[in-house]
């Protein structure tokens, strides 16, 4: 009985010690992962019932003012992401606007040209868009979620986007992801010139 209850004992604390190991790489990994939070933006894609969601987080250190003022410029787009070809204000609303935009995708032998009619929401800090047109995907929505943390400004971008056309999982996983961490570039290119114009 004393033998059964030594082991029993044993066998928790190298359970504990275990724990409290994974919960040090977990702390080490989120650590290093943070570390550096301008230079690696975080960029992740998940698949669920043929909806893609895209979430991707990153920090600059210009003003959230700025960010905001760069992120809502619609027409401004295609100067800075070469693979945007139109970015029309169709219409302007007290909260938000209407923007028609067109882009061409490629990947491998892949290429697909996209067409959204995006209804825009604007709240402090927050532009929510829901596509409208169904052209090119039965659903299409997200945000841009800003927030300022000590001398960074901390931006949040959710996709959830369910395509109308056929194109293996694999390969539109890996063309949203390269595509998100594209955009996240140009916008953080354009937010430091923005901001620079400024001064």
């Amino acid at each position: 009985m004393v033998t059964r209850v030594h082991h029993a004992a044993a066998a928790g604390r190298r359970g504990v010690r275990r724990l409290f190991f994974s919960l040090a790489l977990v702390a080490i990994a989120t650590t290093g992962m943070l570390a550096d939070p301008i230079n690696a933006p975080r960029v992740e894609v998940t698949e669920a019932g043929g909806v893609y969601s895209v979430t991707a987080a990153f920090a600059v250190t210009e003003s959230p003012q700025t960010v905001m003022a760069v992120l809502t410029d619609y027409a401004r787009i295609p100067t800075y992401v070469p693979d945007m070809e139109i970015s029309r204000v169709i219409e302007r609303t007290p909260t938000g606007a209407v923007v028609e935009q067109q882009a061409t995708s490629k990947f491998m032998m892949f290429s697909k040209r996209i067409h959204l009619v995006l209804e825009i929401r604007e709240d402090a800090g927050v532009i929510r868009f829901r596509d409208r047109s169904g052209e090119s995907f039965e659903s299409y929505e997200g945000g841009w979620f800003i927030s300022a943390h000590d001398s960074l400004t901390v931006i949040d971008y959710r996709l959830s986007a369910k395509p109308a056309f056929d194109v293996p999982g694999f390969v539109l996983k890996r063309l949203l992801k390269r595509d998100a961490a594209r955009l996240i570039d140009r916008i953080k290119a354009e937010i430091t010139e923005r901001e620079d114009r400024r001064k």
